[in-house]
């Protein structure tokens, strides 16, 4: 994979003849902002990568909501079941307008045996999402709610971020109650530790803007835990 490129990105470890490859078997598809892609426990036939916009995989656990993870540009949806052929692990939702190319179970394998360097690849980007995932249940079970809230927004300026000058931009992806459930906490308890954050004078908000004032000290926050 080239330095300094996405570790959730499928595209990115593409060569441009493996990229012709998948081109050559896809085919484009658009979905508008809150658009299903594909719904938890559906059967599944068909692998996804994002061309533009981005996506949140989601579930739903004892009546509520629950994002596993937000995907941008150059991600790969489905590849799971196209390995075990197992319905759908996660519900999949455009967090705006999305172009995606769709290729069959049966091409997708076709592509990885035309280019056997690709399954390693694969591999690499499912050992990626994992130690993803188990750094955000560490996370969730040992830091109280403001230390997750912080965390969420390093993570969000590491990803989305503009500095300027002294301070730090977000153009959040999702509204509070999103953020809420991507980073497990009730949207009450966003609501208030954005109060304490703007209380501190190291966040303000406006809309979808977060803007970090001292995003060291939302840093430091966060590995209190």
């Amino acid at each position: 994979m080239p330095a300094g490129a996405d570790s959730r990105s499928f595209l990115s470890r593409l060569t441009d003849a493996e990229a012709s490859s998948l081109e050559r078997r896809s085919r484009r598809r658009s979905y508008e902002r809150g658009a299903t892609l594909f719904r938890e426990g559906d059967a599944a036939d068909e692998v996804f990568v994002v061309r533009t916009g981005r996506v949140k995989v989601c579930s739903r656990r004892a009546g509520r909501e629950v994002i596993l993870a937000v995907l941008d540009e150059g991600a790969l949806l489905g590849e799971l079941s196209a390995v075990d052929g197992a319905p759908r692990s996660a519900t999949v939702v455009a967090l705006e307008p999305v172009e995606v190319e769709v290729t069959t179970h049966e091409e997708f394998n076709e592509l990885l045996e035309e280019h056997p360097r690709l399954a390693t690849e694969l591999l690499r980007l499912v050992a990626a999402r994992l130690r993803d995932a188990s750094i955000r249940q560490l996370e969730f079970g040992t830091m109280d709610t403001l230390a997750r809230l912080c965390a969420t927004l390093v993570e969000l300026a590491n990803r989305y971020g503009q500095e300027q000058a002294d301070l730090t931009e977000v153009t959040a992806p999702f509204h509070q109650g999103e953020l809420a459930a991507w980073s497990g906490m009730s949207r009450e308890a966003v609501v208030k530790g954005f109060r304490q954050l703007r209380s501190l004078g190291w966040l303000t908000i406006e809309g979808r803007t977060l803007t970090l004032h001292d995003v060291a000290a939302i840093q430091r926050r966060a590995r209190m835990g």
